[in-house]
C-alpha cells in the first residue's frame, strides 16, 4: 500500500510539472517560435509525437538494457546467494504474482519518468560545456539537485524539530505520514540514480524516452519485487 502512495504521489507531482512546462512552452513558442521538434521531445514539429520506428527501437533497446540488469541480478542471487534487499526495498527475483504487479505499475511510472525527463532536460536544461563528460557531470549534478533538493528540505523540516525538541511536525492519523516520510529516504536514493541515468541517456539520444523507459522498468522492478504484500487486497 505504501508503494501505491509513492507512485500516486510521483504521478501527480509530474502531472503538475508537465502543466507548468506546457504553459512555459506556449509562452516561449509565442515569443520566439519554439516547436516540439526543437525541444528534443518529438520528431514532429506540431506535437509531442516521436516516430513509430523510433519508438520501436527505443523499446527494444530499453528491454535489452533492463533484461541485462535483471539477468545479472538473477545470476548473482542464484550463484552467490546474495539478496540485494538488504537495502529495503531493492532488487530481487520476480515471482509470477510480482511479475503481474510489474505490469500494473510500469505504465504509471513510465508516464512519470517521461514527464520528469521533459521537465529536467527541457525546462531546466543548462548550457552545454566544452566536452561531453563535463556536460554530463554538470547536468547530472543540477538534475539530481532539482529532484532531491526539495525532498531533503522537507526531511529537514520533519527531523530537525524532532531531534531538537521531540516535536514531530508531520505525523498524520495513526502515524500515517511518519511511515510515508520514512520511505522518502529510499525515494531519495531512487531519484538520485534515475536522474543520473536519465541525463546519461538524454545526452546519448537527445530524447527523453530511452532514459524514461529504463528508469521506469528499474524502479517498477524494485517496487514489485521487494514491497510487502498485504494478505488482503488494499
Amino acid at each position: 500500500m505504501m508503494v501505491n502512495g509513492i507512485v500516486w504521489w510521483f504521478l501527480w507531482v509530474n502531472i503538475l510539472g508537465f502543466l507548468i512546462f506546457r504553459r512555459w512552452h506556449k509562452r516561449r513558442q509565442a515569443s520566439i517560435g519554439l516547436n516540439a521538434s526543437y525541444l528534443d521531445v518529438s520528431h514532429q514539429e506540431d506535437w509531442f509525437v516521436p516516430g513509430i520506428s523510433k519508438i520501436f527501437k527505443t523499446v527494444v533497446l530499453g528491454v535489452i538494457l533492463f533484461g541485462f540488469m535483471y539477468v545479472s541480478e538473477y545470476i548473482v542471487e542464484q550463484i552467490l546467494i546474495v539478496d540485494f534487499r538488504f537495502i529495503w526495498p531493492f532488487a530481487s527475483d520476480l515471482t509470477l504474482y510480482r511479475a503481474w504487479m510489474f505490469l500494473l505499475y510500469f505504465p504509471f511510472l513510465l508516464v512519470c519518468f517521461i514527464l520528469s525527463g521533459i521537465f529536467l532536460h527541457q525546462l531546466l536544461r543548462l548550457p552545454e560545456k566544452d566536452t561531453w563528460q563535463k556536460t554530463f557531470l554538470h547536468w547530472s549534478f543540477w538534475n539530481l539537485f532539482a529532484l532531491v533538493g526539495p525532498l531533503v528540505l522537507f526531511l529537514l523540516v520533519q527531523y530537525i524539530p524532532l531531534f531538537a525538541t521531540g516535536w514531530l511536525p508531520f505525523e498524520g492519523p495513526g502515524g500515517l505520514f511518519v511511515v510515508f516520510i520514512i520511505n522518502l529516504f529510499h525515494t531519495l536514493a531512487l531519484l538520485a540514480m534515475t536522474s543520473i541515468i536519465s541525463t546519461f541517456f538524454f545526452l546519448l539520444t537527445r530524447k527523453v524516452y530511452l532514459g524514461a523507459f529504463v528508469n521506469a522498468a528499474m524502479v517498477t522492478w524494485i517496487f514489485a519485487s521487494s514491497q510487502v504484500i498485504a494478505p488482503i487486497p488494499v
